[in-house]
Formats: C-alpha cells, structure tokens, sequence
C-alpha cells in the first residue's frame, strides 16, 4: 500500500557548482531533502513540455535575497529543455517563463512515457547539462569552481577505480578507500563542507560502477531516521554509507542493522582516532583529517595526500 501511493521516482540532482548525480526516491522524499535546512521560502515545481510531460523540476527559493547560491545549471536545462522543436510549436513555453531562478539544489523527476523510456530521459538530461554548462561557462555566468583541494583531485594517468572481482562486502569496501586514497584531499575546510564533499565523492564513485545512490535515504526503521547514503544497484548489494567525525554508537549500530538487512554497510569516518571496536558485519574506512584553522566560526580541517593514502579498511568481528 506504502509503495503504491509514494512509488520511487527517477530523478537527478543537480546543485550549484554544476554537479549531477542520479538518484531514485519517492517525490515526497525528494522534496524534504530540498527543502530541509533552507530557510522560509517556496516550492518551484515546473513541467517541461512533452508528450505526457516526462519531466519535471522541482526546487525551492528561499526568500532572503542571498545570490550567492545560485543554481545557473539547473536554471540553464529548464532553458535548454522547454525550447520549442519546431518555431511555430504551440506547445513551447513562453521565452520569459523560460527563465527561472533557481537556488539551491534542484530535482529533475524523470517517468517512462508509451514513447519514451526513463534511460531515454536520462540521456535528454545529461544532453542538456552539457549544454547549459558549456553555454554559461563560454558567457561567464557559471560559478567560479570551488578549488581544487575541494574536488576529486586525480593525479597524473590516474583513472576510476572500478569494482572488480567477487563483488564481496570487503572487496567494495577496499574499492571505495583505493578511490578515496587516489582522489581525496582537502585543506581547511569547515566540518559541513567536508561532509558534502566526502558525500558527492561518494556518490559519483557508486554511480560510476552501476550503483544509484541516494542522499539521506529514509532507514528501514523510522527510529533509526536517514542514511547518508543508500546505493540501490540492480545485480551487486546495496550500498549504506554513513559519513562522520565522531563516534556515535548510534551509528554503529544504525549500520549494524543494516548489514543485518543484507547490505553492504560502510562506515565512513574522516576524522579523530578509528574506533576501537567495530560492529560485526560493518565495515570501517579511517580517513585521518586533522583540525585546521578556523574558518569563520566553524573549525576546520585538513587531509594532506599522505594521510589520504593511509586509509584502511577494518572489518568488524
């Protein structure tokens, strides 16, 4: 009965700097985890034109007047994709409904028409982020890059670790830290931003090796709240990822439960000593970032090349 009346939907995220990860969550889902943490302000969700109307935007604008989190990729794809085929469409969207303002992260929900597939959507999609993204980065609208010690950080020849052999829980686990020791580093971020980083790393690994991961992904049990991230894969286990600083024993056990369930549950902590004990079927990746100077008024924290390559994998007994 849950399912039939919040199926999951198809989507792809797509945030402020430009990144695209696909993802599958019931709508409702979709649009608290745009709207959790925004502030007071108001849903957007628009159709693009089509037959059955297969796509749709959805996304949220607060009402402060902040610019500085200013989704010019997402608005660009509405751009791109409420063009009219042919001039004299009367379907097309008027050209100054075309240009929407969009802040924040924003959802594009996908669904199979009789004439179209969602994978078929998908590719519209990816087309048109291409696009956008080429457009706005030759006129100079698009957000100056966050700095390299941000983003995944490929040395010289280096390419995407994929999963590789007996796709067991410690074999996918072993395949994550090799892409992480590879990729990952960071200098002086604050603890917020490390998450989000550590996240859409993450996210693009899985994604890149047949996973959809989903972001804050509501656990089998209610009292056990949201999963950093769920990995749904259609032949290879399930993926659920915690990623944190600390060493809650609710998360051990959060994700106890989980490869209980038959998951592959992977404990990513990124900062502090390793925990002393890990559960039995969870498995632990030790990131040791280090604190930095503050930023503002949030602590910081560094991860050098050289503690990124000291990652390890434990497996709880």
């Amino acid at each position: 009965m849950h399912e039939s009346v919040h199926p999951d939907e198809h989507y792809v995220l797509v945030t402020p700097d430009g990144e695209m990860t696909p993802g599958l969550a019931p709508l409702r889902e979709i649009r608290r985890h745009l709207e959790d943490g925004a502030g007071f302000g108001e849903a957007g969700f628009e159709y693009l034109p089509g037959p059955g109307y297969p796509i749709a935007i959805y996304y949220f604008v607060p009402y402060d007047q902040d610019r500085r989190n200013v989704n010019t990729v997402a608005g660009g794809m509405f751009w791109e994709l409420s063009a009219p085929v042919e001039p004299e469409d009367e379907t097309a969207v008027d050209p100054d409904l075309r240009k929407i303002r969009v802040r924040g992260p924003a959802a594009f929900a996908i669904r199979a028409t009789q004439t179209q597939g969602v994978d078929e959507q998908r590719q519209r999609l990816q087309q048109a982020h291409h696009q956008a993204a080429a457009r706005l980065q030759a006129k100079g609208w698009l957000p100056t890059p966050r700095p390299r010690a941000e983003q995944p950080a490929p040395r010289p020849g280096a390419s995407p670790r994929p999963v590789e052999g007996a796709a067991t829980g410690a074999g996918i686990a072993e395949a994550l830290a090799a892409e992480l020791r590879e990729h990952v580093h960071f200098r002086s971020l604050p603890a917020d931003r490390v998450r989000e980083y550590l996240s859409r790393v993450v996210s693009q690994w899985a994604a890149r090796n047949g996973w959809t991961p989903e972001r804050e992904a509501p656990a089998e049990r209610p009292e056990d709240g949201a999963h950093d991230l769920l990995c749904r894969h259609p032949a290879l286990p399930w993926l659920v990822i915690e990623i944190e600083r600390g060493n809650r024993r609710a998360t051990a056990d959060k994700l106890a439960r989980a490869a209980a369930s038959g998951h592959v549950a992977i404990w990513l902590r990124w900062a502090g000593p390793a925990p002393k004990t890990v559960p039995a079927g969870v498995l632990l990746i030790h990131l040791a970032a280090v604190p930095a100077a503050r930023s503002g008024d949030r602590r910081a924290y560094t991860l050098t090349e050289q503690a990124a390559a000291a990652a390890a994998v434990t497996i709880g007994r």
